[in-house]
């Protein structure tokens, strides 16, 4: 079994993302060994994962013979997990079924699952241990590492959340085979956002192959995890160099929440680097050529890039909540040229004017 693990070095909080086709015994051998010795297991699944992927059951019944009290918890699928009438749900059924301080979770699904495994774990009991088993290649690549946790309110996307570690990371690119296309392709947003912000390489290799075959894919989410980390080790709670992560995300999740959600977050992510780029190139920073090389790309990948017809009123509106915003001002992440990202203060009424100008 080829293995790949990345440390993720945070002190006493470091934690191993590790990469590999593994069986469900060796994929609950390693999370129980992270895990230490919990009260009791519960395990978080996405419920739509449930119906398209025979490994999860399996991986469910091997922690259950390696740790005690598991039992399984199903969440609703994807973007709908991520509220806060969910984790009260889970908050709920937690201590119902007598979980405490000693207890741990575990999530199997995408991101959506990631978060709200981490979110719950970060609140419940004022803080308990937890790991994660990502399914999707969003998850796998970006929504898994670095311990940002959260859901979404009517307001935007993530306004409610937590910075919380997990224990362990068990990525199974196996889990992909039963991936709807769709979201293979939002996936290679995120992994196209780590090659524009700090691997220029990473984008050659996403160039010169028009299919994935497991070697390569394998080591394109090595890749993309190993951006994320170093961003995540070098500023662990985004007071600086951690804001290049959201490149794309500030028109990105805009546009997603705008959408009700019925856009995936890779394919916001998506026109919310195209947006980037475009503002970019118009401001002078992004090198000639790289929007139409970029947008080339994605659109190649099989993601949407016709951003200038989305930029309705309420999009350039939504922008207002984002996280990143500082008084009147958000902290834009530009790309200069492939793997170089910076950070500019843009007030919003400039943003939104220069955004339509230079769509």
């Amino acid at each position: 079994m080829d293995v790949t693990t990345i440390l993720v070095p945070l002190g006493q909080r470091s934690y191993e993302v590790c990469i590999a086709p593994a069986g469900a015994t060796d994929m609950a051998q390693k999370i129980a060994t992270a895990l230490g010795k919990p009260t009791g297991v519960a395990v978080l699944a996405d419920s739509r994962l449930l119906q398209l992927s025979p490994r999860v059951q399996p991986l469910v019944e091997a922690l259950a013979a390696l740790l005690p009290g598991v039992r399984r918890l199903d969440l609703p699928a994807g973007e709908s997990a991520k509220t806060l009438a969910a984790i009260e749900r889970t908050c709920d059924w937690l201590a119902g079924n007598g979980y405490d301080r000693g207890a741990a979770l575990v999530g199997i699904g995408g991101g959506a699952t990631s978060d709200h495994t981490g979110f719950a774990a970060a609140i419940y009991l004022r803080g308990i241990a937890y790991a994660t088993c990502p399914t999707t290649l969003l998850a796998m690549v970006d929504a898994s590492v670095g311990g940002k946790t959260g859901v979404d309110i009517a307001a935007g996307k993530n306004l409610v959340g937590a910075f919380h570690q997990p224990r362990a990371v068990m990525a199974d690119p196996g889990f992909l085979d039963s991936l709807p296309a769709r979201e293979f392709a939002a996936g290679m947003a995120e992994v196209v956002k780590a090659g524009l912000i700090a691997d220029a390489a990473l984008l050659d290799t996403l160039e010169a192959h028009a299919a994935m075959p497991p070697a390569v894919l394998a080591k394109i989410i090595e890749a993309a995890v190993r951006v994320k980390v170093e961003v995540v080790a070098a500023d662990e709670r985004e007071s600086g160099r951690r804001a290049i992560l959201n490149f794309g995300h500030t028109v990105g999740h805009a546009i997603e929440a705008a959408s009700g959600f019925q856009l995936l977050h890779g394919e916001a992510i998506s026109l919310g680097m195209v947006a980037a780029l475009a503002l970019g190139t118009a401001r002078g920073v992004t090198e000639p050529g790289l929007l139409a090389r970029m947008t080339a790309l994605l659109a190649r990948l099989g993601l949407p890039v016709d951003v200038k017809h989305r930029l309705a009123a309420d999009v350039l509106d939504r922008m207002e909540v984002d996280k990143k915003r500082v008084s009147d001002a958000v902290r834009f992440v530009l790309v200069p040229r492939p793997g170089q990202a910076i950070i500019q203060g843009i007030t919003l009424d400039e943003l939104k004017r220069q955004l339509l100008a230079a769509l």
